[in-house]
């Protein structure tokens, strides 16, 4: 059982490894990892992250405080170089005793950045970028690092780059017994949803490190471990000892669990243990991954294969007070399907591309993004205007007009919801790994919709694309290197070119990349640069494999000045 877990891996120095290493289909442009005839032999979008990146060094470093650390705030001001603050309401201030500001710098809203620096050192031969980022890992490491392997990041937590001091939501610093407010009923803090850390870089700084975080990460999450109950909301100093040689039992699902099972949280879990076995040979993690991964499995309804976000009951007494008189026990918090993209985006990227990473090994995840995204397909999904229908799990419709009291939806929570750039990512690289038309077929009507014209059958037959059209993204580069990467038509990575030409055309503005023309703030974790380098390195047909990219949507959440809860990207979304 341990021999048949293991799989190859790559060491911590070799991310960018040629085709003839790891076996996989290579370039999108050519199906091999050789130049493709008439690509460009100039670059034509690294230098402008380049000069992002030179920028982000020169202006985004920690330069705040007593001290000048390897440390990058969140974001800078186009125009002045000063740096995001976050502003705490006065109350909160005053009952959590922290300061009113903070300039952020939140690690876990770095991975993007990071990314990018690492990139830019295998396209250009410069160390600075990757050292860049390794130094910060380390100082993180070497500095602020919980005793239980955690970080102060996320969700809920950052640095104060102008004290050093760990801040955040509600945050309890067990050395100074700093006391929680009364409102404030958990010690819930370290949070990772969309965040997806670079664990390869994290190795190269420091491997022990990184095993404490991710077994710190699981021991601060899971309640239970005979049946998984976890929270997406985990507590410093749980940490005792491996997390691995716990006792599994499973059960039948759904049943009433402690923690709210969220699959973005779940997914931020399996990512991490399989990036541990990865990166240390240890099949255990790799375990845990599958039997949680299983765990969303086994709470379909086996009629429509339709899935909820969560496998238990944390809240279900708030989902019959709203729906109880006209669905009974019918609607509740485990046969709702989510139409805001966890599930049937987010989830799917992220498994795919963990069976990508494992390949044999891998085969579960694959199976089961698969299955979510054949029942989106089949249960809930419109051709005719390319939109989902809100369901239960047993195929019941839902519509604005159900919610008939208030509750945990408003109407709007009920209307159908169009199916976009990043299902057109999640559908193109799901035939790419399995060649199912259902997957193609999906990715056509998508791509149609999106107005990026008929991707056509995967022979080519009736294709006819189109400019960027409404596309204006770049998850829309990302969908269209995975069908030129499967079919060997240049002409994908053409609609994408102009994609990544218009992206920088409105959005790079003094060095930096900003939403638009016309905004002051740069947060530096911003796509955008990650997906023009990918697409570089296909129109080029470079002998270099990037490190998947699995939808890094970071985000900070905590209350704002004037405001209730905010999450970070009100702080850049500030017009010059």
């Amino acid at each position: 059982m341990r021999d048949s877990l293991v799989t190859h891996r790559p060491g911590p120095g070799r991310r960018f490894l040629l085709a003839a290493c790891v076996g996989i289909a290579g370039c999108c442009t050519t199906g091999a990892w050789g130049k493709a005839p008439g690509a460009p032999d100039r670059s034509e979008f690294v230098e402008v992250v380049r000069t992002f990146a030179d920028h982000v060094v020169r202006y985004g470093r920690d330069v705040y405080g007593p001290r000048h650390t390897p440390l990058f705030v969140d974001g800078i001001d186009i125009d002045t170089h000063a740096p995001a603050m976050w502003k705490l309401p006065p109350d909160c201030a005053q009952a959590w005793q922290m300061p009113r500001q903070w300039i952020m710098s939140d690690l876990a809203c770095q991975q993007v950045l990071f990314r990018v620096f690492d990139l830019l050192t295998a396209l250009t031969d410069d160390p600075k970028y990757r050292e860049a980022a390794i130094e910060s890992f380390r100082y993180h490491f070497e500095h602020l690092q919980h005793e239980d392997g955690l970080l102060f990041w996320g969700g809920h937590a950052m640095i104060d780059a102008a004290t050093e001091q760990p801040v955040g939501e509600g945050y309890k610093d067990r050395r100074r017994r700093v006391p929680i407010p009364a409102f404030w009923n958990t010690e819930v803090q370290h949070e990772l949803k969309h965040h997806y850390p670079s664990y390869d870089l994290m190795w190269e700084a420091d491997p022990e490190a990184t095993r404490r975080f991710i077994e710190g990460f699981w021991s601060a999450h899971v309640l239970r471990w005979d049946n998984l109950d976890f929270n997406r909301h985990g507590l410093y100093g749980r940490y005792k000892g491996c997390p691995w040689d716990h006792a599994y039992v499973g059960g039948p699902l759904p049943v009433e669990m402690k923690g709210l099972t969220l699959l973005d949280g779940g997914c931020e879990l399996m990512y991490a243990a399989v990036q541990l076995h990865r990166l240390s040979g240890d099949p255990r993690p790799l375990i845990w991954a599958k039997r949680l991964a299983q765990r969303y499995a086994d709470v379909r309804d086996p009629r429509t294969g339709l899935g909820p976000d969560v496998y238990g009951h944390y809240r279900n007494e708030l989902y019959l007070e709203q729906f109880g008189p006209e669905f009974g026990e019918r609607f509740t918090e485990t046969s709702h399907v989510s139409i805001y993209g966890i599930r049937y985006s987010y989830a799917t990227v992220c498994q795919l591309q963990l069976a990508a990473q494992l390949g044999p090994a891998g085969e579960e995840f694959k199976r089961h993004a698969v299955a979510d995204l054949t029942a989106l397909a089949k249960s809930s999904y419109d051709p005719r205007d390319n939109q989902i229908w809100c369901m239960l799990t047993d195929g019941t419709r839902l519509s604005p007009a159900d919610v008939r009291r208030p509750g945990m939806f408003g109407p709007d929570a009920f209307r159908k919801r169009s199916l976009g750039v990043f299902q057109l990512y999640a559908y193109a690289l799901a035939y790419r790994l399995t060649r199912d038309p259902l997957m193609w077929d999906m990715a056509r009507g998508i791509a149609r919709s999106c107005d990026l014209g008929d991707i056509g059958e995967p022979s080519g037959t009736d294709r006819r694309l189109k400019p960027h059209g409404r596309a204006l993204s770049p998850l829309a580069i990302f969908g269209l290197i995975e069908l030129a990467r499967t079919t060997g038509d240049r002409a994908f990575l053409e609609v994408a070119r102009s994609i990544g030409q218009a992206l920088v055309g409105g959005e790079f503005v003094r060095g930096f990349f900003v939403p638009a023309k016309g905004y002051a703030m740069c947060e530096f974790d911003t796509v955008t640069p990650l997906a023009l380098l990918h697409l570089d390195i296909a129109l080029r047909g470079l002998p270099i494999q990037p490190p998947p990219f699995f939808g890094n949507d970071s985000f900070f959440l905590c209350p704002y000045d004037g405001r209730d809860r905010t999450y970070s990207g009100l702080v850049f979304n500030v017009k010059r």
